[in-house]
């Protein structure tokens, strides 16, 4: 599989970007007087009779922190700073050239990706493998389970970068079911699994598995970036790298192990969209109503869009959950049809408008829930609510930045949505209609099995 420049330079530019995100810091609000502030970092000085030492300024450091003007801790093949974001690294040529060995040369496989060594996984790794094959593995594309259990694990064998996303998705999941601290190796396998999927990008698939390393790289790394407190944009570019490799893999007509047929989700979902549990109404009134109050507001045509397919899910979902949930899945073809240019400034986190949009997205998608567990209602029981806790934490992230903004004033209804996940999660008296209604049942496959089970 070959995918076209735009679409593999859109997708690697995508997932690049999201690495030069700051959301530490404060947003730039409109002051009073029209201008825009910010905080200020503070000047640090140096104590009496102390000077600064001087230091000799290295030039071996790779090209990506340079262009940062960041320092490199030059380790190689890749420095830390590259690997924990996830970035290509490159070093100058060595200007010398080394006297050449007798040893022989050791070419590796073309398909393992040349910026790392040949991996060494741990005891733990195996944990996290492990933990990814019996639970963490994804639901999607639906119907695959045995893709994920059998094909994609084989395909890892071969491409390092997909096997990064895997364990990376593993530790993520693991860390919040546990509550072990897993946040170190997860980034940094998921630093090296973008950084490989970057690679692969701009490279043709030469042999059958190849697409579908790309492919099951962009569904691990898109559900490990749920579990993230600060996942959201990793997971909305994830999304759209998803889609847009799945497109080349059909325009192509790709050989892959997964089933990717058109209009498949939704043949496979017709029964059990017949059962899909209804949203409580004040619920769906009090969005409606709070998305037609920031309309007015909304210029840019990517927020009009996003409004107006958010507003179409609340409207779909009165008439009917299974309507509602048929249109939810549209709002992700709003990412999906963006340039790069255009989705890179909607996911801007001084971007408040968009920010105040996505804030009401997570609200909508917590209303999904129980509907979504359809999808996969034989694995049920293990999905306990506490993996919930990334999205609740993309929510208060936006809340925090909005703060002492004008948009604040708009959070009203992703406020009670959050408080009221919350409450479900740690068993508390409810004050608002339930979200996830955690005391429903699948009736499709196995009757037996809670839709979500606190822990």
């Amino acid at each position: 599989m070959t995918l076209d420049h735009s679409v593999s330079s859109d997708l690697s530019a995508d997932i690049t970007s999201i690495a030069s995100w700051d959301f530490s810091s404060e947003p730039t609000t409109p002051g009073s007087n029209g201008s825009r502030r910010s905080t200020q970092p503070k000047t640090r000085t140096l104590a009496p009779n102390l000077t600064r030492r001087s230091h000799k300024k290295s030039r071996g450091g790779c090209f990506s922190c340079k262009q940062r003007k960041i320092k490199c801790s030059e380790t190689k093949p890749a420095c830390g700073s590259c690997l924990m974001k996830g970035l290509s690294c490159v070093y100058p040529t060595e200007p010398a050239v080394r006297k050449s060995s007798n040893l022989p040369l050791i070419r590796r496989n073309p398909s393992t990706s040349p910026s790392f060594p040949a991996a060494t996984f741990s005891i733990l790794d195996m944990r996290f493998f492990h933990h990814f094959l019996t639970i963490a593995y994804p639901h999607l594309p639906v119907d695959n389970d045995h893709v994920w259990i059998n094909d994609i694990p084989q395909f890892a064998e071969q491409h390092e970068y997909l096997m990064h996303a895997l364990l990376s998705l593993g530790a993520s999941h693991l860390s919040r079911l546990t509550g072990v601290d897993y946040r170190r190796e997860s980034l940094i396998h998921r630093g090296q699994a973008i950084a490989g999927l970057n690679q692969a990008l701009s490279q043709t698939a030469r042999s059958y598995g190849e697409a579908d390393a790309m492919l099951a790289s962009c569904y691990a790394l898109t559900f490990q970036a749920s579990y993230m407190s600060d996942g959201l944009s990793d997971f909305i570019t994830m999304v759209r790298g998803c889609a847009l490799t799945t497109e080349k893999i059909k325009e192509e007509h790709s050989p892959t192990a997964f089933n990717l047929q058109p209009d498949w989700h939704f043949k496979y979902m017709a029964p059990r969209l017949q059962n899909l549990p209804p949203v409580d109404p004040r619920l769906l009134q009090d969005a409606y109503t709070a998305l037609e109050s920031i309309r007015p507001f909304l210029t840019g045509g990517t927020e009009i869009d996003f409004h107006a397919a958010l507003v179409d899910v609340i409207t779909s979902l009165q008439a009917s959950p299974a309507s509602g949930y048929i249109q939810f899945i549209g709002v992700y073809g709003v990412w999906y049809e963006l340039c790069h240019d255009s989705f890179k400034t909607f996911l801007d986190p001084n971007n408040l408008v968009a920010q105040l949009l996505l804030a009401y997205f997570v609200g909508v998608q917590l209303l999904m829930v129980p509907l979504a567990a359809h999808e996969w209602p034989h694995r049920a029981d293990v999905s306990r609510v506490r993996v919930l806790q990334g999205t609740v934490e993309w929510a208060q992230g936006i809340f925090q930045r909005l703060e002492d903004s004008e948009w604040e004033a708009h959070l009203d209804w992703p406020k009670n949505v959050i408080a009221t996940v919350l409450a479900e999660i740690n068993g508390d008296v409810l004050q608002l209609p339930p979200v996830l209604q955690l005391h429903l049942t699948t009736r499709d496959i196995t009757p037996q099995s809670t839709i979500l089970t606190p822990t």
